[in-house]
């Protein structure tokens, strides 16, 4: 009976691995999801789902602001909360899309993923959000941002993951503060990536509601 019992857990613990990674690849690849806003008041204004963001971040000498919080999930489980840092507030993604200067969008991981199922994500978010002819422009640097993100291995609950665009430089990414890769050239690659949170087509409409609040809150 004990060994029934041990093999019963273990295959129960089993489906329920291959259930989480189902589900991940649902929220990551646009499945369904949940967006949220930050809460009301100063002190809160950083936080959701118990991430706390900083409300300014510096970046090439510039101040950035938070300019909003959104959720990843599906049902119970959540995937991740992103941050849109700006140098200046905005509720339109044409605007911030376009915006001159330095950006940061941060992700903060609520539960434990492979990076080779990310980098499908990003992979499939750019083919969603780009045509043909930009997908083929930004091809030979999307092979290396995603040999950078397949490299990682596996990403854990609690790690951040920082995309970094610096104007006359490129898109930098960073873990955990921790610099991974080179740097990606071209302000249209960082366009790209940033259309897969807030472009026509995003991966989570609510998530792309709450990085557009403008600094505000509901």
């Amino acid at each position: 009976m004990a060994q029934l019992a041990r093999v019963s857990l273990r295959e129960w613990w089993t489906l329920s691995r291959q259930l989480c990674v189902l589900a991940i690849l649902a929220m990551l690849s646009g499945g369904m999801g949940v967006g949220g806003l930050p809460q009301a008041g100063t002190a809160q204004a950083a936080r959701l789902e118990g991430q706390r963001f900083d409300d300014t971040v510096v970046l090439a000498d510039r101040t950035l602001r938070l300019n909003g919080l959104g959720l990843r999930g599906v049902a119970w489980l959540k995937a991740f909360v992103a941050g849109l840092y700006l140098a200046a507030p905005s509720r339109d993604a044409g605007q911030v899309l376009a915006m001159p200067g330095p950006k940061r969008l941060r992700l903060k991981l609520m539960l434990e993923v492979s990076s080779k199922e990310f980098s499908k994500a990003f992979s499939k978010g750019v083919r969603k959000n780009e045509p043909d002819n930009v997908q083929a422009q930004l091809a030979s640097r999307m092979a290396v941002f995603i040999a950078t993100v397949d490299a990682m291995g596996t990403i854990r609950k609690g790690d951040a993951i920082d995309l970094d665009y610096v104007p006359g430089k490129g898109m930098q990414m960073k873990w955990n503060n921790k610099v991974l890769g080179p740097v990606i050239e071209g302000e249209d690659f960082y366009r790209a990536i940033l259309k897969i949170f807030i472009g026509e087509r995003p991966v989570d409409k609510r998530m792309k509601e709450g990085l557009l609040s403008g600094g505000s809150t509901p």
